[in-house]
């Protein structure tokens, strides 16, 4: 039969169809060929000879060629024998062949229907009846029975065009290790029978039914065809392919399949490039392995049922958004990796204990990992989803179900929880996000977190837990749940609290509560702190019968305080504590050596306290602060108390029993205006049962008004202790007064001075070159100005009294005078310049003295003042040749502001004046432009400053500051011309 090349064949259309459509013509020409190969074995000779024939392989070969397209029929690889003569008249005969040898059937273009002659088998020895055989008709599959046959389709030729062939039946391989290529065209289902067969199916027309392997280690590729000139990828159509019994390999690199069942035995199925599974991939009963990468889309679930199977999924899809599809590793030591790609459901694991490793991609559902001992590890940029579960949304995005498992997770993320199930579970968080919680379960399980955001809780649950957090951070609290459970905290973030009968506390940051404690369960240092340890002002360590320590932790820094209750012991060394009021639950609190315990407000502890070598501190700038103790005992300690000298308030301790060893230190903070009038008794400590005894020694806190005052210890009514209060120290208050009076002075002179000066230069002549600075006004009259500007260092003074004896703070000053002189020379004006001179002058002027004071005595900065003046006054100017007499006076009146650094306070005081000056001195005249002044004489000053109160309160007497002194004061005076002319 010839079809034209009208009714061009296309892939997967059947020969009834094509049929159908086109119309067929009938041709002698055979559309296959057949040669059996075989040998012959000849008994006797002559006409008496018997050759008998033996097939041992039938090659066929279906084309097509030319312009017409030939269509045969389906056959077996079997045939009919025959006997007859030859022509030498000997007896021919052909046996039978069952197509049990390796076969060959190459199909090039050709068509195969079930209603056309089989091809005539050439090759055999010829008789004279012209007997001829065809191979065996096989209805509907296409039979190669036993041996290592090979059966290829391929593309034909027709009219120089590529033409596809149509087998219009199965094919049946039969058993051995067969071969089966498949690169265009269509065929219904291949049976590649028993025996390592291999089947390679490519093309992108190709259409191909189901395609099974039976008994034996097949091979099976679909689109991918490996030639000398590289690999090609096509999309063949393709049914269900089941690999059978034996260590199949399966390997779909593109193209369209049905499904995917790998049979019993050890299996390997990959899948990648443009691949569409329609339904499931299947791995059977065996240790399997099923890899899925490229674009490749599974639209149903991944099984590997039994056996330690093995599923990678390094990229395309699995399940489709409207049905989502699984991965069911079933039972055995499975293993799932996941590099990239997208699962739209859940992966599940049985028993046999699992290793899931993700480390890419997403899973749009959960991860339950078996009820064995199975691990976990989430990296990179993982996603994994939760799973919807059964009548509602479930929590999980982990659950590693029952038996001792492992959960690893240093990328990636979560969008539910990590729960632990059933068995002693290892759960570490080292980076990455968890939008939900971790729970351990039952077991006795440890949860480790280093790193990464967690939205939700950590817990413990059933079973005696370890829990450590060293970094990463935590959105609520960590619980330990049911039974003994340790919590270590060296870094990272809680942004709850903690509860666990066991909690080590030595960094991170904590915002709620410490609840849950036992006996010997709270520690507190810096051992391996990662971060600072930072917890919550205010919080709250509770527990029953519990006990603690603190080891090296200033957990009072920056204020914040802490509570206690439910505790039998705490100890503290060298470590700080603080209690804002409220009653602290401790019955027995050891302040070790270095320890400082801060008390604000009203604090009822009805436990002890053992304070040794370490501070109670109530400072905190107010007075009446009270802490009522059942009992305090006191060793080589110190209290700190805030005291207000004016109300008789202080901060107070009451205890049912006291007692006190070694040396004792309370040292005050005085607060508000001190008293300098008298001493104070103030009550500091009640003992309510029996007389407060021990050593005490009592000092105000240095660089406060706390140090001007000495106190002594004295008893009060029924054995309590009073503190006596004695002020000796008043002459450091003092001081900024005095060094502004000293400064106020010190300009006072300079300014008169220097007006002096200007006057024996004016009158004396003293400067040849430049002349005198006065400007006359009339024949007897001159004006002349004068003025400084000095900073002057000064060690400190002498103090004497107020308490203080010997020298004072240092200070320094900037000193600032002008003043304006009327000179009249009188002897000119009387004529008897001649023999004698006598100038008479008056001046006025201002001067200032800003005076800043030093540290001193423990104060940063005892205060400064600043003195401002108004100057007035005159002077005689007697001469005689080059000896002269000058005598003058200056009064001062201004007034001073001052700021006490000591009181911190602030005052204002008016100040009033004078200094007087007597001095002889002879010129000598070295040279043209030269002077020597030999000048001596008396200066005696008086100064006195109005008292004052200052806006404390404090009053302040008058100020007195006079002295004499004998001076000498020889001067050169020079004039030299400069290169710019000046003088």
């Amino acid at each position: 039969m010839r079809v034209p090349r009208e009714a061009y064949q296309l892939a997967g259309v059947s020969l009834l169809a094509l049929a159908a459509a086109s119309t067929l013509q009938i041709s002698s020409a055979e559309a296959c060929s057949a040669i059996a190969s075989g040998a012959g074995t000849t008994v006797g000779s002559g006409i008496s000879a018997e050759t008998t024939f033996e097939t041992t392989s039938v090659t066929v070969e279906c084309s097509t060629t030319g312009n017409v397209q030939d269509v045969g029929g389906v056959f077996t690889t079997g045939f009919a024998g025959y006997k007859g003569q030859a022509n030498d008249s000997s007896t021919v005969i052909v046996n039978d062949y069952d197509g049990n040898g390796d076969d060959i059937v190459s199909i090039f273009g050709g068509i195969l229907d079930n209603s056309t002659p089989t091809p005539v088998i050439s090759g055999l020895p010829p008789v004279t009846s012209s007997a001829t055989t065809s191979l065996q008709s096989a209805e509907g599959t296409l039979e190669l029975f036993g041996g290592n046959d090979r059966f290829e389709m391929s593309n034909g030729d027709l009219s120089g065009d590529p033409f596809a062939p149509n087998v219009d039946a199965n094919l049946d391989a039969g058993a051995g290790d067969d071969t089966v290529i498949i690169q265009a065209g269509s065929i219904h289902d291949i049976d590649l029978g028993d025996g390592v067969d291999s089947v390679v199916i490519s093309g992108s027309g190709t259409q191909v039914g189901n395609v099974t392997g039976g008994i034996g280690d097949d091979l099976i590729s679909v689109g991918i065809l490996e030639v000398e000139e590289g690999v090609f990828f096509s999309e063949p159509i393709v049914g269900i392919i089941s690999g059978g019994e034996g260590g199949d390999t399966i390997t779909i690199g593109g193209g369209n399949v049905e499904a995917v069942d790998a049979g019993a035995g050890d299996d390997q199925v990959s899948i990648g490039g443009n691949t569409a599974i329609e339904l499931d991939i299947d791995g059977e009963a065996g240790n399997d392995t099923i890899t899925v990468s490229g674009n490749a889309t599974i639209g149903g679930s991944i099984f590997g049922n039994d056996g330690n199977d093995t599923v990678n999924i390094d990229g395309g899809t699995v399940g489709t958004t409207i049905s989502p599809g699984i991965v069911d590793l079933a039972g055995g030591a499975d293993i799932f990796n996941m590099t990239a790609g997208h699962v739209t459901g859940s992966v599940f694991g049985e028993g046999g204990g699992n290793t899931y490793t993700v480390s890419g991609g997403t899973v749009d559902g959960s991860i339950y990992a078996g009820s064995q001992d199975d691990s976990v590890s989430i990296s990179g940029n993982a996603s994994v989803g939760i799973d919807p579960g059964e009548g509602g949304e479930g929590t999980d995005s982990v659950g590693l179900e029952d038996g001792d498992d492992t959960f690893d997770m240093t990328g990636g993320t979560l969008a539910g929880a990590v729960s632990g199930g059933a068995g002693n579970d290892v759960i570490t968080l080292r980076g990455g996000t968890i939008n939900s919680f971790l729970e351990g379960n039952d077991g006795n399980d440890q949860i480790l977190v280093s790193g990464g955001v967690l939205a939700g809780e950590v817990t413990g649950d059933v079973g005696d837990d370890l829990i450590v957090i060293s970094g990463g951070a935590i959105g609520s609290s960590v619980s330990g749940g049911a039974g003994f459970d340790n919590v270590s905290v060296t870094g990272g973030t809680i942004t709850g609290g903690i509860d666990a009968e066991h909690v080590h506390l030595s960094g991170g940051t904590i915002g709620g509560n410490i609840t849950g404690l036992g006996p010997d369960t709270l520690v507190i240092d810096g051992i391996g702190a990662v971060d600072p340890l930072n917890l919550s002002d205010g919080v709250l360590f509770s527990g029953t019968g519990a006990n603690g320590t603190i080891t090296g932790t200033d957990l009072a820094a920056g204020g914040k305080s802490q509570n206690f209750t439910g505790f039998d012991n705490f100890s503290s060394d060298n470590s700080t504590l603080r209690f804002n009021g409220g009653i602290q639950g401790i019955n027995h609190l050891n302040l070790g050596s270095g320890s400082t315990l801060f008390i604000n407000g009203n604090v009822t502890m009805p436990g002890s306290i053992i304070a040794t070598n370490s501070l109670i501190d109530m400072t905190n700038g107010v007075a009446g602060d009270v802490l009522t103790l059942g009992g305090l005992t006191l060793n080589g300690a110190s209290i700190g108390l805030d005291i207000n000298q004016q109300t008789s308030q202080s901060d107070q301790l009451i205890a049912d029993a006291f007692s006190a060893t070694g040396a004792n230190t309370i040292i005050v903070n005085l607060l508000g205006t001190p008293q300098f009038a008298e001493p104070t008794d103030i009550p500091l400590i009640v003992s309510t049962n029996g007389p407060v005894t021990g050593t005490f020694s009592v000092a105000g806190v240095p660089g406060t008004p706390g140090s001007l005052f000495t106190y002594a210890i004295v008893t009060g009514p029924n054995g309590s202790v009073f503190l006596r209060a004695t002020p000796v120290n008043f002459g450091i208050a003092a001081a900024p007064t005095s060094a502004t009076n000293a400064g106020a002075v010190a300009v006072a002179i300079e300014a008169l001075y220097g007006i002096n000066r200007d006057a024996l230069d004016a009158d004396l002549h003293l400067s040849p070159a430049s002349g005198s600075g006065m400007v006359p006004v009339s024949e007897s009259f001159g004006v002349f100005a004068s003025g400084q500007f000095a900073h002057t260092e000064h060690d400190g003074y002498n103090i004497s009294g107020g308490g203080l004896n010997g020298s004072g703070p240092s200070f320094d000053a900037n000193d600032f005078s002008a003043a304006i002189s009327l000179d009249f020379n009188a002897a000119k004006h009387f004529q008897f310049d001649n023999e004698y001179g006598l100038n008479i002058g008056v001046f006025a002027g201002y001067a200032s003295t800003d005076v800043n004071l030093g540290a001193f005595r423990g104060f940063d900065a005892i205060g400064e003042g600043t003195n401002k003046a108004g100057l007035f006054g005159g002077y005689a100017l007697f001469r005689k040749d080059y000896n002269y007499a000058l005598v003058s006076a200056s009064g001062f009146i201004g007034g001073s502001d001052v700021t006490n650094g000591v009181l911190g306070t602030t005052g204002s005081y008016d100040t009033k004046g004078y200094a007087v000056t007597a001095s002889v001195g002879h010129i000598f005249k070295l040279g043209e432009r030269t002077r020597f002044d030999l000048r001596g004489g008396l200066l005696g000053v008086s100064f006195r400053g109005d008292p004052y109160k200052d806006s404390g309160g404090n009053e302040f007497g008058k100020s007195k500051l006079s002295f004499g002194a004998i001076k000498l004061e020889p001067g050169i005076y020079g004039d030299y011309t400069l290169s710019n002319g000046m003088v």
